[in-house]
């Protein structure tokens, strides 16, 4: 590994600052923006109390809770909606960067006309090709800034040293902070791209990258390389299984549910094994 200069380190994060800057700015500008007459007419985010029974016919898209309301992200949301959830995810609130850009690729797909025609989708594409277009950039985006807020955050914390118990600061147990560290070490600059199939870890793992002393446009020019990767993969989970948004949502939170527990659950199977064989031995 090699680690930055405290000068590098805070020119990038000027960077990072700046780039937030712009992506706040242009938010602010498409609010009052008036829509397009042609292409799709945009919906925001719709916050309903989470005690009313679920409108099947009424709210189909990506839900989570917060602060006891339920958000619901319609189709036609947009991109820079995702942007804000994305940074939202970075700093662990709310939101699964897979369930929710497996939803920006159902609702993409939901834009064309796919009935097996070459003609129908070239047209349904050149009518949504600027909300398309534009959605994928912000989303690509927000998944590249939003894994630098983990790493900002190890940073702070390498720099401040205010524990060395790092686990209890990100959330897990002091094995798998091992594991994550061990891999840090043996990837050294290359661990952004790595930290891209980190399923259910990305954030212990930017964490741990910063904490560690990676340098900041190392481990960003990795991220953004590996999301050209996870990214198409994610959207494309959503082209396939379009017309079954609810079905596809949970599969992939139950997905990377197993993807988290899969380690622990090794584990807790090695024991076993272990416990019964010395007890077979021993009879």
């Amino acid at each position: 590994m090699e680690v930055e200069s405290s000068s590098t380190a805070a020119s990038f994060l000027a960077k990072v600052a700046l780039a937030l800057g712009v992506a706040a700015t242009v938010t602010v500008i498409s609010l009052f923006m008036k829509q397009p007459s042609s292409g799709p007419s945009f919906s925001l985010p719709q916050i309903i109390d989470a005690s009313v029974p679920p409108d099947a016919a009424a709210a189909i898209g990506y839900t989570f809770y917060l602060f006891g309301k339920k958000v619901v992200i319609p189709e036609y949301t947009p991109g820079w909606v995702y942007f804000w959830l994305l940074m939202a995810a970075g700093f662990g609130l709310f939101i699964s960067e897979e369930a929710l850009n497996v939803w920006v690729g159902i609702s993409l797909a939901r834009t064309l006309c796919l009935d097996g025609t070459w003609q129908s989708l070239v047209n349904s594409f050149s009518m949504n090709a600027s909300y398309i277009i534009s959605t994928v950039l912000w989303v690509y985006w927000g998944v590249c800034i939003s894994d630098m807020v983990p790493f900002y955050l190890g940073k702070l914390f390498r720099q401040t040293r205010a524990s060395e118990d790092i686990s209890s600061k990100i959330g897990i147990r002091k094995e798998k902070a091992l594991s994550i560290s061990r891999a840090v070490q043996k990837y050294g600059n290359l661990i952004g791209f790595v930290e891209r199939f980190s399923i259910g870890v990305r954030n212990p793992t930017g964490f741990l990258a910063g904490a560690l002393g990676i340098p900041a446009d190392c481990y960003f020019a990795g991220v953004c390389c590996g999301c050209l990767f996870t990214l198409p993969i994610q959207l494309a989970v959503g082209f396939f299984l379009r017309e079954r948004p609810v079905v596809a949502l949970a599969s992939i939170a139950a997905a990377v549910g197993m993807w988290t527990v899969l380690p622990y659950a090794a584990a807790a199977c090695t024991a076993l094994f272990f416990y019964l064989s010395h007890r077979k031995s021993s009879s």
